[in-house]
């Protein structure tokens, strides 16, 4: 396991008296992405202000690489930090001198100036763009300049704001892979915070559930969506409450709910007779007009009561019993000819599915089969 770049112990924070952060550790690894995912307000930029050495914190200890920052070694220490806001800000001048400031007040050779600049420029498509005025240049441009910016420094350690916050969607996912290669490339040690689940999942190799000031669970983005440890982050990252039922049994490491009509596997820790919500993301279910034959363990029969076209995917509503929503793709949506009154079977893998104890009491009830 990779070395902690940095760690923050007992950090407590206040904002007139009232408690912003109180974070007993966190770490982030050397070479690894951490994202932070909170909802607005949870605390998530705070934290990284205090992560960039440009807060100082009410309480609690920061160490860079094992060694403590204090106010001899603080700002030796920030400099080896980059902290980028979500909207860029650019000095006077043109891009190329934008991306050489913070080599030239580092005392980097003009040598080695020009060779990262190259380097960044053919990385971010930044050529044509080196002598224009960065105020001149469109959104997509001033964030890829913004991040080579960054980049160029070869910080030990970038911390970025909802660096993509402010891109349409096209240009947003086109950027961050640019950028992901490149930190992939470079092993870059950073840290992002976002309240975007899709760029969080898609950039994260270790994510942090941050709620009102609280780190709540952290792990893979694979291992929080399996099994999210409360209502709250499951609601927070994407999932809809299936139906509740209650636990009549266990199949191959899986929980057997009984809701209704209707048996359910899922993952989760319950005890036999205890009430369940089962949790699922709207995008994992599958709509076919006969049932499978496959693996998936879940399937349920509804008909359409609600057909929705959203940005990317379009929302289908089914009532199988219990009112069961679905992301889907427009090409799925016309494949199928999906349609109010139309009726559907409708699959989810029990990998996709979580089930988190509601506050009702346990209650008996034997097993049965699907």
């Amino acid at each position: 396991m990779a070395s902690p770049e940095m760690e923050i112990k007992n950090l407590r924070h206040y904002y007139h008296g009232k408690k912003i952060l109180d974070i007993p550790y966190f770490q982030v690894s050397q070479g690894e992405c951490l994202v932070i995912i909170g909802p607005n307000g949870a605390g998530k930029s705070t934290l990284l202000r205090i992560a960039s050495l440009l807060e100082k914190p009410a309480e609690g200890e920061i160490f860079f690489r094992g060694n403590k920052v204090t106010a001899q070694n603080e700002l030796a220490f920030r400099r080896r930090i980059v902290y980028l806001l979500d909207k860029p800000l650019f000095f006077r001048g043109k891009v190329k001198d934008n991306l050489l400031y913070g080599l030239k007040i580092r005392g980097v050779s003009k040598k080695e100036q020009a060779q990262r600049l190259e380097e960044l420029s053919e990385l971010f498509h930044l050529h044509s763009f080196l002598e224009s005025d960065p105020q001149e240049l469109s959104a997509g441009e001033k964030q890829r300049i913004n991040l080579a910016r960054a980049l160029i420094i070869k910080p030990d350690l970038l911390l970025l704001d909802e660096p993509f916050a402010s891109l349409d969607l096209n240009l947003k996912n086109e950027i961050m892979a640019e950028f992901q290669a490149i930190r992939k490339k470079r092993a870059q040690t950073t840290v992002i915070v976002t309240h975007n689940r899709e760029e969080a999942f898609y950039l994260a190799e270790r994510l942090a559930v941050l709620i009102a000031g609280e780190i709540k669970q952290t792990g893979s983005p694979e291992e929080i969506l399996a099994l999210p440890r409360s209502m709250e982050i499951a609601s927070l990252l994407g999932h809809e409450s299936l139906v509740e039922g209650s636990v009549v049994g266990q199949q191959n490491g899986l929980l057997q709910v009984a809701a209704g009509s209707n048996y359910i596997y899922a993952f989760g820790s319950a005890e036999r007779g205890e009430k369940v919500k089962v949790v699922f993301r709207p995008e994992e279910v599958i709509l076919a007009e006969e049932r499978p034959q496959t693996s998936v363990r879940n399937w349920f029969y509804g008909q359409v009561v609600e057909v929705k076209p959203m940005d990317r995917v379009v929302f289908v509503s089914l009532d199988c019993g219990f009112r069961l929503k679905a992301y889907l793709t427009k090409q799925a949506l016309e494949e199928l000819k999906i349609a109010p009154g139309k009726s559907f079977w409708a699959g989810v893998k029990a990998s996709s599915l979580s089930a988190r104890p509601s506050t009702a009491k346990k209650v008996e009830k034997d097993s049965g089969e699907n």
